[in-house]
């Protein structure tokens, strides 16, 4: 028999007239939770003062919220106990069939495909908190809701959809929605490689709803949507030179650039820059120095002797009190301040390129590591790849690594 647990929080975006904050619940079976709206408010500073209502309280609204969510919560444990007396085996009681079991006049509620959307990216914003996955990823899961609404509204017309009524037609119809109606600023459709990555996405999170055990089987799994090869974009040597020697009077551009620069000797990704601190700065046997760490996407070991462009750039700081104070090794920025200052550095080294923070990845992959001749495995060793024919792709465009190798084999025939 699986544990239960009741629980209640405040839903800081849900308010009344009076501003006052919504207070929800969860259910907890086992490792699975699910949230339902208690239709109560109270004032936030109120919540926080009383430990959640958990410590004894005097004014009568308060005593009345109390007593109302204690006999809420026995009357799921009441509710849980009459099912596990009827409980054949033959299905899972999860915490989902649990609340509409309570709450809903018919215990046969099928499960939406925003539900679904929701429940991943709650399990999905606790990982974020843990240090397990990034505030990015969480972003384009969030941004999965407004996708499947747009979608819904605007082809199906209707809020949202019970999840067993997917069907191939409405999987490639958000396809074709997607790549040809969707919205993206000042433009009307999405490139190939943004649905399929959108499409797969939603599969994703239709997979953890099944391990979850809220439902079975996966309609998005016909899909068959390739991504397309497509030209990485990295900085030439002069190109990369000229932002080294560009010398910025203003801190903000100043730390910008480096920091980018620290990509492009490293091939860190934005979230690994911003995770290493001190610690990862290390000495070996010979006395060199080396930045030691994983990659937050792969788990994989990227370590990166320090050479001397990197060493300049750790020693600046080494007294600069932003650093000192959360003892990172360079100054934190966000991605999206980041890539708008890029625009700015690249529009005044006069390079006509989309400068964003990956390039710095890619310019590491290509003229700093590929065209001084470090062998593959190497190189997909620092850049965290699982699988080396993720870093063959960049051997593609390097023209230069080409034409000096056919220099050689020039040389041995004449």
């Amino acid at each position: 028999m699986k544990k239960l647990k009741v629980c209640f929080y405040l839903k800081g975006d849900k308010k009344n007239q009076d501003g006052e904050t919504a207070i929800y619940g969860k259910i907890y079976l086992g490792n699975g939770y699910s949230t339902f709206s208690t239709a109560k408010y109270i004032q936030q500073e109120r919540w926080a003062k009383t430990n959640s209502l958990r410590n004894p309280v005097r004014i009568d609204f308060e005593i009345n919220l109390k007593n109302y969510l204690k006999n809420l919560t026995d009357g799921i444990e009441d509710k849980y106990n009459q099912l596990l007396k009827t409980y054949s085996g033959d299905e899972e009681i999860t915490p989902l069939y649990l609340k509409n079991y309570c709450f809903n006049d018919n215990p046969e509620h099928k499960i939406t495909l925003l539900e679904i959307v929701a429940t991943h990216n709650e399990y999905f914003k606790k990982q974020v908190k843990k240090g397990d996955r990034a505030d990015g990823s969480l972003e384009k899961y969030e941004r999965m809701g407004d996708v499947i609404s747009d979608y819904l509204k605007s082809k199906l017309k209707q809020k949202d959809i019970e999840f067993d009524k997917i069907t191939r037609k409405f999987v490639y119809g958000l396809d074709d929605f997607l790549r040809f109606e969707r919205k993206h600023g000042a433009k009307i459709g999405l490139a190939n490689n943004t649905t399929v990555k959108y499409i797969r996405n939603i599969s994703v999170m239709v997979n953890y709803n099944i391990t979850m055990g809220l439902i079975s089987g996966n309609p998005f799994s016909i899909y068959d949507g390739k991504l397309k090869e497509v030209d990485t974009t990295f900085l030439t040597l002069e190109e990369l030179r000229s932002i080294e020697n560009k010398v910025f009077t203003n801190r903000r551009l100043d730390v910008v650039k480096d920091i980018f620069l620290f990509s492009c000797y490293t091939s860190y990704a934005p979230i690994d820059v911003m995770n290493l601190r001190q610690g990862n700065y290390t000495l070996d046997e010979d006395c060199d120095n080396w930045l030691k760490t994983k990659r937050q996407k792969t788990k994989v070991k990227t370590n990166v002797l320090v050479i001397p462009p990197l060493k300049r750039i750790i020693n600046k700081y080494k007294s600069d009190p932003e650093c000192i104070e959360d003892d990172r090794l360079i100054p934190s920025i966000s991605n999206s301040k980041m890539n708008a200052y890029l625009k700015e550095i690249a529009d005044l080294c006069g390079i006509d390129k989309n400068l964003t923070w990956y390039v710095g990845r890619h310019t590491f992959a290509t003229t700093v590591a590929l065209a001084n001749g470090i062998p593959m495995e190497i190189i997909s060793q620092i850049m965290g790849h699982k699988r080396i024919t993720q870093t063959q792709h960049y051997a593609k465009l390097m023209d230069s690594s080409v034409k000096k190798h056919m220099k050689d084999l020039e040389n041995h025939f004449e």
